[in-house]
């Protein structure tokens, strides 16, 4: 029987899972030596880890695989570890003990086993209890795994295309894409070789680069904008993340100025999903030309219009469709992603969420956006 049993999308933690709260800290106890200047040992901070296979007292009539479920309050993991050198005889600073169990402070609100809130994945804990409060009082979450989304199930032809079509690059293979592609090298490197922005985006909305069929098959997987440039988990050196919606969407003024708007306390502009594009910024390369179809193709919206976070999604996929069209991402693949990507990060159900209409590029590219090619083909970039 699998483990794979979630709540409100999130894995359940239980003794049979193979979750895990890593380096929880810190956790102070003191340590030898024992001198004449520091009597009970000298205080030092710890990392503390538990695992999911340690639960204690959980669930009894209800299992998961066959084993106990954690429930809030009654359940913990009973050792953690990580703190073993803190063995001077007063150990922990608060607890008086070290390799103590582990408590979860979170739960969900809504789902129940035997009559108790169940705890899940992302779900925070405080480490080395002997007593309340914890020696490693910091909440620390808990890591199990998510439920499959809902772009997952949407997006399940780009997947298989994708497979198909990077069969013989990494995960899959052993071949590097961005060097078959001819973009592993970094922007700034990029530069300094006087990168004709233009052509490599030429090249790229026409499906002529090296690792054609997989370059642009990834395009549809949107990726965070933070994550490893290695043309895998993320884009390639030569690309640049592309926040599909503008960062500058989810501010009242500006990225700079830092202030958000209503219901987007949350939102982070790190973690928010993007589209691997060709160029350094929003004003070069194909990463310039979809800013410049977005402003194009909104222009009669007005910059700084507040609407609806459905309706910037669809303007900026209108874009997306025009100066990607070779990658062949379906709408549905992309909506699922950029509502699954921002959900979290808006305290509005998303259907009632708004955004700012927030275009960028220059004027002049937005003018020629109706015909990328032509535009990418006779416009040098600077």
């Amino acid at each position: 029987m699998s483990n794979k049993v979630f709540a409100n999308a999130l894995e359940i933690s239980c003794k049979a899972a193979s979750g895990k709260t890593m380096c929880a800290f810190p956790d102070v106890c003191f340590t030898p030596p024992q001198t004449p200047a520091t009597p009970p040992g000298v205080p030092l901070p710890y990392p503390n880890t538990g695992f999911s296979s340690d639960t204690t007292d959980g669930s009894t009539t209800v299992k998961i695989s066959g084993q106990q479920v954690m429930l809030k309050n009654k359940s913990y993991f009973k050792t953690s570890s990580g703190d073993e050198a803190g063995c001077a005889p007063k150990k922990g600073l608060v607890t008086s003990t070290n390799k103590g169990k582990i408590y979860f402070s979170r739960w969900s609100m809504d789902v129940m086993v035997e009559g108790e809130n169940v705890v899940r994945h992302l779900d925070i804990t405080t480490h080395n209890h002997r007593s309340y409060p914890g020696n490693e009082s910091i909440p620390w979450p808990h890591l199990e795994s998510m439920a499959p989304g809902a772009a997952k199930a949407a997006c399940e032809k780009e997947v298989n295309r994708e497979k198909a079509a990077c069969k013989d690059f990494k995960k899959q293979g052993t071949k590097n894409v961005c060097a078959s592609a001819g973009m592993n090298i970094g922007i700034k490197k990029q530069r300094a070789r006087g990168a004709n922005w233009n052509k490599m985006s030429l090249d790229a909305i026409k499906g002529k680069e090296a690792a054609d069929k997989c370059l642009r098959a990834r395009k549809c997987r949107l990726v965070p904008y933070n994550a490893q440039k290695d043309g895998v988990k993320g884009c390639c050196p030569s690309q640049t993340p592309d926040h599909v919606i503008p960062k500058s969407s989810f501010y009242e003024a500006s990225v700079s100025k830092g202030k958000k708007l209503p219901g987007w306390k949350k939102y982070k502009m790190s973690a928010a999903p993007c589209m691997c594009a060709e160029g350094p910024s929003n004003t070069e390369g194909s990463h310039g030309l979809r800013h410049a179809s977005h402003k194009f193709m909104g222009r009669k919206v007005g910059a700084g219009t507040t609407q609806s976070f459905a309706k910037e999604m669809n303007l900026c996929l209108k874009s997306v469709q025009k100066v990607f069209k070779s990658s062949n991402c379906s709408n549905k693949c992309l909506k699922a992603q950029l509502n699954e990507g921002h959900k979290d990060m808006c305290s509005k159900d998303l259907k009632d969420a708004e955004v700012k209409h927030s275009p960028s590029g220059s004027d002049a590219a937005s003018e020629a956006a109706l015909n990328p090619l032509k535009a990418l083909g006779t416009k040098r970039s600077r």
